[in-house]
């Protein structure tokens, strides 16, 4: 068996090198070249190529190494729960990033425009576009038109135009103006609300009339927003997210407890600390995208604005009522370069390279 080995293939040793890139790194230098001498050593004479259950067993077998952390450090399997969850978060906010690409374009300005005169409007207009730490970008429209809207010849000039339209709903509200003698004038207002969906965009557009005829002209308002459609694929890339971002967490946190134990007390210990204050800093913007999560899976099938994202919890805002706008953007840059700077330090020494297979 021996005076067959060193005539092995080529191939396949670099077939045992490949698979052995499932170990850590820490494991391929310590016993690589040992498992790949062992390897050829049971292979058959005529062997090209690593069979289909080594490969398997080699593949699962470094996984478990990957996944698995320093014994008897409870401390670091804390660190590591933690750091799944965090970057878990992160992972859902990534997913949901990429669910919204597949979101239809909303209307440009000059688009707005023609919608705006599609249901109604004049050129009185003004438009502007809206995003939340909850929900996608949202385009508005207000406009005012002489005489009464009329809600029927609205719906057909969108049906024509290939909208999809609702039904009609009944408003009520109230408007104010100022009378010829200066005096300020409450006006009861009756309107009409519908949707239309057409191309992945859908447009929610209410008009008013005045309630009744009076002597103070009150001109008649309509207005409209237009928000995405949510498509079939963002949840998934929500849950593929999430998923994805626990098991890359759990993976950083072992692949950095590893290098801490073979770092020096001093840097170990400064390592640790910077990476406590790493999940403490990222703590709270793991909060907002979790309860964003919630909020998309809870309140989505009642939501009627804008599509619920996990990822606008980075959009500056309000979501808290304390600190700016910017605190969950700003601790999350701030969280990073500490977690950075961790990882810097608890980078060990550079070990020599494990030597080559050498035949004989």
């Amino acid at each position: 068996m021996t005076a067959a080995w060193p005539t092995a293939d080529d191939r396949l040793e670099r077939g045992y090198r490949r698979l052995l890139l499932a170990y850590p790194r820490r494991h391929r230098r310590r016993h690589g070249t040992e498992v790949v001498t062992t390897l050829l050593e049971l292979a058959e004479p005529d062997q090209r190529r690593p069979r289909a259950s080594e490969a398997l067993h080699l593949i699962i077998s470094g996984l478990r190494l990957r996944f698995r952390l320093p014994a008897g450090r409870p401390f670091m399997a804390i660190a590591a729960l933690l750091t799944a969850l965090v970057v878990g978060a992160f992972g859902a906010a990534a997913g949901s990033w990429l669910g919204a690409q597949t979101f239809a374009d909303l209307p440009d300005e000059a688009g707005m425009a023609i919608l705006t005169a599609q249901t109604g409007g004049d050129d009185t207009l003004h438009s502007y576009y809206s995003s939340s730490p909850w929900t996608a970008e949202t385009a508005h429209s207000f406009s005012q038109v002489d005489g009464t809207w009329d809600a029927e010849q609205v719906r057909q000039r969108l049906t024509a135009d290939g909208w999809s339209v609702s039904g009609f709903t009944p408003i009520t509200g109230m408007s104010g103006t100022v009378d010829d003698a200066g005096s300020f004038v409450e006006v009861p207002l009756r309107g009409t609300r519908f949707t239309a969906e057409s191309g992945g965009v859908i447009i929610n557009v209410m008009g008013w009339n005045p309630a009744e005829n009076r002597s103070v002209a009150i001109r008649s308002d309509v207005s409209l927003y237009a928000i995405p459609a949510r498509t079939a694929a963002f949840l998934p890339l929500v849950v593929t997210g999430t998923a994805v971002g626990l098991l890359a967490g759990w993976l950083l946190a072992a692949t950095v407890a590893y290098r801490m134990t073979a770092t020096p007390p001093g840097r170990r210990h400064a390592a640790a600390a910077l990476w406590s204050g790493a999940l403490m800093v990222l703590a709270l913007p793991a909060v907002a995208l979790y309860g964003n999560v919630m909020r998309v899976f809870r309140d989505s099938s009642v939501h009627e604005g804008s599509p619920l994202t996990v990822h606008s919890a980075f959009t500056p805002g309000e979501y808290y009522p304390f600190g700016p706008q910017w605190l969950v953007l700003g601790l999350t840059v701030a969280g990073l370069v500490v977690a950075v700077a961790a990882t810097l330090a608890a980078r060990p020494a550079e070990q020599p390279p494990q030597p080559t297979v050498v035949p004989g």
